[in-house]
């Protein structure tokens, strides 16, 4: 595959930096008001945060890490799978799992997250579209087809051949 725009990491990490020191130097102040009654305790009148932006986030399952070098975030949330794609579903997630093994390109790592997740996301509606799922499925075998077919940077054997079956496993796979 031919190189696309590729992103400059460390050009927005220092962006990332510079505007985390700029919100530093301007403390947000927020009124807050509190509804108290029968706890017995007194609201503070103003909120000082002198450590950075503040985010409020509403709705389920929203998660939010900034500015920090590692995070490790968790969800409890169990969709069920259409009847029909569970083994599509547990073929994605374990491909999605085990993308190192396959030692595909960062851009191609994207592509194949982003496939796979729209296979997931298709996989647990009441009525899964079949054409979004069918595009899906086909671009991740498109993307691990150099792999089965041995080219590329860093293919091994091992990993042809994991990549040869995945990819006719996922094509047995579709119910439809």
């Amino acid at each position: 595959m031919g190189k696309g725009f590729e992103i400059n990491k460390q050009g927005v990490s220092k962006m990332a930096r510079e505007i985390e020191r700029e919100f530093a130097k301007h403390p947000i102040r927020v009124p807050v008001e509190t509804d108290t009654s029968g706890t017995g305790l007194q609201p503070a009148a103003t909120v000082n945060n002198y450590h950075g932006p503040v985010v409020t986030v509403t709705g389920d399952n929203a998660q939010i890490a900034w500015g920090n070098e590692t995070a490790n975030q968790t969800q409890n949330c169990v969709q069920g799978i259409a009847p029909g794609y569970e083994e599509l579903a547990e073929l994605v997630t374990d491909l999605l799992a085990n993308l190192r093994t396959f030692n595909l390109s960062e851009g191609d790592v994207v592509d194949v997250r982003n496939s796979g997740e729209t296979v997931l996301a298709e996989v647990v509606k009441e009525e899964p579209d079949d054409g979004i799922i069918k595009r899906g499925v086909t671009m991740l075998k498109g993307l691990l087809a150099p792999v089965a077919a041995g080219v590329g940077e860093g293919v091994s054997a091992e990993s042809a051949e994991a990549a040869r079956t995945l990819i006719d496993t996922l094509g047995t796979s579709l119910p439809f």
